[in-house]
């Protein structure tokens, strides 16, 4: 049984100290300010768009409806979020149609390239490619892992947003021949 102790304590010391949980707050403009939770959404209305905010595994989920006959552009390439770092960000062009909504998480999250080829891992489960054997008897082609990095013309689009720190967000919108600006900052914080 004496094996079992320092089992035990480790899982309680990984209970207690955990992972580090992030909210959110509206800090600017001061006339929406509040918490951005996990459990429900924080609604905010800026004429002509309703704002819904969450704290969703670390990320601030912002989804933005359309409740206009007309519809509205997020004029991307003019819209701008600034890292904690300082660094300006550009958003993605996107139309919301009228009664409907677009989703924005920040930070972005990152796109991935899923390995390739004959991996070790840890766990229940394998897998076998048949490409990766004809591969391998190939002697033109080298056994050697590949390391593999994602270039894209996108790469200002992704950013970090780490510890305790604020992100100011600026959105600019078409309606028609009307021009709308909305601007945000966000404070992140560390939950108990």
């Amino acid at each position: 049984m004496n094996f079992l102790r320092p089992a035990i304590l480790l899982n309680l010391l990984m209970l207690v100290t955990g992972c580090a949980r992030y909210e959110y707050s509206i800090a600017s403009p001061d006339n929406l300010r509040g918490h951005i939770g996990t459990k429900t959404d924080h609604v905010v209305t800026v004429e002509p768009l309703t704002y819904r905010f969450r704290a969703v595994d670390n990320r601030l989920v912002v989804r933005i409806y359309n409740e206009t006959e007309d519809a509205i552009a997020l004029e991307g390439e003019r819209s701008t979020v600034v890292s904690p770092g300082g660094q300006s960000h550009p958003l993605r062009s996107q139309s919301i149609a009228p009664g409907s909504f677009i989703k924005l998480i920040f930070p972005p999250i990152r796109p991935r390239l899923p390995p390739s080829g004959p991996t070790i891992g840890f766990g229940i489960g394998a897998r076998v490619d048949a490409r990766d054997a004809d591969c391998l008897e190939d002697q033109s082609v080298s056994a050697k892992p590949r390391y593999l990095t994602m270039y894209s013309p996108d790469e200002a689009l992704y950013w970090d947003w780490d510890g305790e720190s604020e992100v100011s967000a600026t959105f600019n919108y078409r309606r028609g021949d009307k021009a709308l600006q909305h601007r945000f900052v966000f404070h992140r914080q560390r939950m108990k």
